[in-house]
């Protein structure tokens, strides 16, 4: 930040004398162009100003009112240095319409080269430190002294038409037409800071998408991270809010899970000085694999499921023994695994070509809500033209289940009914 502070003085310095420079040498040499291009250098001296002040106030630390720090005060600065530039921008059009017509002085011409190539070089110096240090406030002083450039260039060409308006009398304008150009060019530089930092101020995230890899990249080589769910690098003036979620082993324990997020943290502020706050969210790694069912596995389950149901599904529990009874083959059946751990199974029988009948898709409880389900219908959904299946006209959930992934109601039996999806 020493670097940032330094930057800004220097810009302050040579701002100065540009601005007292263009100012005195316009009236001197009669070149209203000129005058109002040292205003524009007046406006950057006073940005700059702005800009310390609020660079200083950004680095405060957080409080108890201000748990994400006094970042966004840089915004703030920059949207009041984009308000003072549309103001100067203003002012310098509306005194263009109403100046005298003069014939400036020749050297006025030379004045004004020494200016274009002075700020050139300052521009690009604020703007190249504005960049490397990602600081908001020096890229907003740096644009604007960019802008006082292209102003001054505008400037000097006028100067030399008005030099030929001897010969041509329309060129005796170009003062004038200078003006608000140089007017309309501060006009530009203003509005698009402001729109830049109002935009930053509403949480806007970063778009260098090589920012956003780097810090993908770091995330993904630990090992525990199984997988990037979310991500979202949000401004907070020269720092960043990183909003997180990873997928991680469903089967970790809580304690570890904590550690590692700790972990993970600390590291994503070591890798980049400009992460102040980070928040994570850890998610069900929802990997998961499909695995030919042996018999004992198999009953093993469906006893399992029969010990767990309650007292009230009674009529459910004989279901399902009987169906241990009847299923003493087992070649249409499935394991569904998650990290070699059975969370439940799916029962396939094959129809016809590209036809297959939904026997079973039985997911234990935990993993209901981790979207198993939806993504092994839409795998079978991508490689058969037709799955049919049987629900009970009791299971409202199971039914409305269906119908979210196209199935249609086709025949009804007495506690059942029959969907069948067609691709």
């Amino acid at each position: 930040m020493k670097k940032v502070i330094k930057t800004m003085m220097f810009s302050l310095g040579v701002n100065t004398l540009l601005s007292i420079f263009k100012i005195v040498a316009g009236f001197l040499g009669a070149s209203g162009a000129l005058i109002a291009d040292g205003f524009h250098s007046f406006s950057d001296l006073s940005t700059d100003l702005i800009a310390i002040f609020g660079n200083k106030m950004s680095l405060k630390p957080a409080d108890e009112k201000h748990p994400f720090g006094h970042g966004k005060i840089s915004y703030i600065t920059s949207i009041f240095i984009s308000v003072v530039i549309l103001i100067v921008g203003l002012s310098v059009i509306i005194s263009s319409l109403q100046k005298e017509i003069v014939i400036p002085s020749f050297y006025v011409g030379v004045v004004s080269i020494l200016t274009i190539v002075s700020k050139y070089i300052l521009a690009s110096y604020v703007i190249k430190v504005g960049k490397a240090e990602k600081n908001p406030i020096l890229l907003a002083s740096g644009y604007e002294s960019r802008a006082d450039v292209l102003s001054s260039v505008v400037v000097f060409i006028s100067i030399i038409c008005m030099q030929l308006s001897k010969w041509i009398s329309i060129l005796k304008f170009a003062d004038v037409i200078a003006m608000i150009l140089v007017g309309l060019f501060i006009l530009k530089t203003g509005f698009e800071l402001l729109k830049e930092n109002v935009s930053s101020i509403l949480e806007e995230q970063e778009t260098d998408e090589e920012v956003v890899k780097q810090i993908e990249k770091e995330i993904l080589k630990f090992p525990y991270v199984l997988g990037i769910d979310s991500l979202k690098v949000l401004k907070y003036g020269v720092y960043f809010k990183v909003e997180l979620e990873v997928s991680m082993n469903p089967f970790s324990s809580l304690l570890k899970t904590h550690q590692h997020l700790h972990e993970l943290e600390h590291a994503l502020k070591e890798f980049d000085d400009r992460i102040y706050y980070v928040t994570i969210h850890a998610n069900p790694h929802e990997a998961f694999t499909l695995e030919k069912a042996q018999e004992n596995d198999f009953k093993k389950i469906l006893e399992y499921r029969c010990h767990t149901m309650e007292e009230k599904n009674k009529k459910e529990m004989n279901y399902m023994k009987e169906y241990i009874k009847e299923n003493t083959h087992l070649e249409n059946y499935q394991l569904i695994k998650i990290h070699e751990e059975i969370c439940g199974t799916i029962g396939i029988k094959k129809e016809k070509e590209k036809e297959i009948m939904l026997e079973e898709l039985y997911l234990e409880d935990a993993y209901r809500h981790c979207g198993i389900g939806t993504k092994i219908i839409k795998n079978l959904q991508a490689n058969h033209s037709q799955i049919s299946l049987w629900v009970k006209k009791e299971n409202i959930h199971a039914i409305t289940f269906w119908e979210k992934l196209g199935f249609q109601k086709q025949q009804e039996e007495q506690d059942q009914y029959l969907y069948i999806w067609k691709g």
